[in-house]
């Protein structure tokens, strides 16, 4: 009886642990910025850059989802063989005029840090694509996508 206590005292322990762990983590992965805040960002968008490797090119979704900003930034064709599943931006925050996405995708095992700003520009979007903390950096446009 003892042992029978013992062991699910332990699983209560571990699993309140877990808990403890995984929460901020959840409540982290959504956007805190309100959908007000960035409206003339909202849409569909196919944002380019011109780069020493030839045009880069991705798409990019951003929605309102509760009253709050969703972003799905899809990856870019580097290889030929069509661009990655879109990664869900959950860091963003406005700055100045402009929206800065935050986020990292999978380079190969490697999780590389990106940070996208936007900045309206007539009917488009001005865009700096910033990899690895401003070790590769891009600047392109934005245009709605149809």
């Amino acid at each position: 009886m003892k042992s029978t206590l013992l062991h699910v005292r332990r699983l209560a322990v571990a699993g309140a642990l877990l808990v403890a762990v995984v929460s901020p983590r959840a409540a982290s992965a959504q956007s805190e910025l309100d959908a007000s805040e960035a409206s003339a960002f909202m849409g569909e968008w196919n944002i380019s850059f011109q780069s020493d490797f030839g045009p880069v090119e991705f798409s990019l979704e951003l929605t309102d989802q509760g009253g709050k900003v969703a972003a799905k930034v899809g990856l870019p064709d580097f290889d030929g063989s069509g661009p990655g599943d879109p990664v869900d931006v959950t860091d963003l925050r406005r700055s100045g005029e402009g929206l800065v996405l935050s986020y990292e995708f999978d380079a190969q095992g490697n999780l590389v840090p990106v940070s996208l700003t936007l900045t309206p520009d007539g009917e488009g979007l001005a865009a700096v694509f910033d990899l690895a903390g401003g070790a590769f950096s891009l600047s392109g446009t934005g245009t709605r996508a149809n």
